[in-house]
C-alpha cells in the first residue's frame, strides 16, 4: 500500500475481533512508531504494549467508574452488546506516555500514536485513539500503569486500541470548511 492511499483509507475501528495478531504484526507498528518525528529527536516517549487479559478487564472496570462520574453516564453505551470497554475490547492495548518536563512531549507522542495507525492499517490491523488513561485520570489509575510498566513520572499523553476488525469501519468524508488557502 502506498502512503498517500494509506493514509487516505485508514479509518478509527471500534469493533475488534478476539484474535490476538501476529507478533510481527505488532511489533511493525511499535516499530513504526519509533520512527516518529520528535522535538530535538529526543525520543523520550515510552511504548507499553499491553496484552494481558486480566489487565485489560481491570483497568476498564477502573476507567468505566471514571468515566461514568465524569460524563454522567452519557457515553458509557458506545459499546453496545459487548459492554463498556475504552479500547472497544481490542485484544492489544499500547499505552504511548512520556515524561512531562519536555515542552514537546505531547506532540511527540501524537505523531508516534499516528505513525502506529498508519502502520496498523498497512498491514491489516485496526486502530483507535484511545484517550481515557491520560489528564486527571494518569494518576487515579497510576497503580495500574506502574504494574504495567509505564515509567514513574511519565504521563499519558494517549492510547492505542489494536487489532483485527469486526466490522468494517465507516466511510468518512473530510468536512469541506476545514481549509482556507490565502495567496
Amino acid at each position: 500500500m502506498d502512503a498517500i492511499e494509506c493514509i487516505m483509507t485508514r479509518r478509527s475501528c471500534r469493533s475488534y475481533k478476539a484474535e490476538m495478531p501476529e507478533e510481527k504484526k505488532i511489533e511493525t507498528v511499535i516499530e513504526a512508531a519509533r520512527y516518529a518525528p520528535s522535538g530535538m529527536s529526543r525520543q523520550s516517549w515510552h511504548f507499553t504494549v499491553v496484552t494481558n487479559e486480566d489487565w485489560l478487564r481491570r483497568m476498564n472496570e477502573r476507567v468505566y467508574k471514571l468515566v461514568n462520574d465524569q460524563s454522567k453516564g452519557s457515553n458509557l453505551d458506545r459499546n453496545g452488546a459487548k459492554g463498556y470497554s475504552c479500547n472497544y475490547h481490542s485484544p492489544v492495548f499500547v499505552i504511548v506516555s512520556a515524561d512531562p518536563a519536555y515542552g514537546t512531549s505531547a506532540g511527540d507522542c501524537a505523531c508516534a500514536l499516528e505513525n502506529m495507525f498508519l502502520a496498523a492499517h498497512a498491514v491489516g490491523l485496526g486502530s483507535c485513539w484511545i484517550n481515557q488513561l491520560g489528564g486527571d485520570n494518569c494518576e487515579a489509575l497510576r497503580d495500574l500503569l506502574t504494574e504495567a510498566g509505564v515509567p514513574e513520572g511519565d504521563r499519558v499523553y494517549g492510547c492505542c486500541a489494536l487489532g483485527y476488525p469486526d466490522a468494517e469501519p465507516a466511510p468518512r468524508k473530510p468536512r469541506a470548511d476545514s481549509v482556507r488557502y490565502y495567496k
